[in-house]
């Protein structure tokens, strides 16, 4: 067993993912009422069709891209990513969460969200600091799942304790809203801590936006402070938007 639930650090970024898919999206407006007969109709503008990304425009994206001490992310290959997130499947399908509404955090059914969409991932390792940082881009994801991810807040706060047992080990479980991850609208940030019944811990800072279609994940953990990993998070993430426009 890794020293978190979530397994190895990558397994973490694919989780946070997921995680999008469980908040409840916005409920649509209500519909306008019916205009008058004699009403003329109005134009409806022609829609823009959003960009199409593929594995291999995401991973140009995250090969540019730089961690907070100027080394380029290291891009994962399509292989080990496709590797880590059917572990990461077995790992969650294994997975009993309390309290039983939070089971959605950890349910192996909101990752096959991601499945038919395109994904690429990048991370940075500091051996000397002990600081990690890693970035996910995701294309092809349902309007709804990322027309939620700037709503996940209440979903987040509801679950901030939560116990998930693994392999007969309970393991501790608390996620709490952070402020302050980089400048890209909407951007929602929130700390994950699990405690192992051997007092062994880790802690997690996860931001996550929507850039023109794109969901960016970015996961940072290690470093000297809590408000340094939100600011390599955060950092990651205004720079793969600046990327997307």
């Amino acid at each position: 067993m890794n020293t978190s639930v979530l397994g190895p650090f990558g397994s973490a970024v694919i989780l946070a993912t997921a995680l999008s898919a469980c908040a409840s999206p916005a409920e649509s407006p209500a519909p306008d009422s019916p205009a008058a007969e004699t009403s003329a109709p109005t134009p409806t503008p022609s829609a823009v069709p959003a960009k199409t990304y593929s594995v291999e425009d995401l991973s140009a994206v995250i090969g540019q891209l730089q961690d907070s001490q100027g080394r380029k992310l290291s891009v994962m290959a399509s292989s080990d990513l496709a590797g880590t997130l059917e572990q990461t499947k077995a790992l969650l399908a294994s997975v009993a969460v309390e309290p039983a509404e939070c089971q959605a955090l950890a349910a192996a059914s909101v990752v096959p969200t991601v499945d038919g969409a395109v994904m690429a991932m990048g991370q940075s390792i500091d051996a000397a600091s002990g600081a990690l940082t890693a970035l996910s881009l995701t294309a092809g994801l349902d309007k709804t799942v990322l027309g939620a991810v700037a709503d996940q807040g209440p979903q987040l706060e509801k679950c901030a304790n939560m116990t998930m047992t693994a392999s007969g080990l309970e393991i501790a479980v608390s996620v709490t809203l952070v402020d302050g991850a980089g400048t890209v609208p909407d951007t929602v940030a929130y700390r994950t801590d699990t405690k192992l019944p051997d007092g062994s811990a880790q802690s997690l800072i996860t931001a996550q936006a929507v850039q023109d279609g794109v969901l960016l994940t970015a996961v940072a953990s290690g470093g000297p402070s809590e408000a340094d990993a939100v600011s390599r998070a955060g950092a990651l993430l205004d720079s793969a938007a600046s990327q997307l426009k």
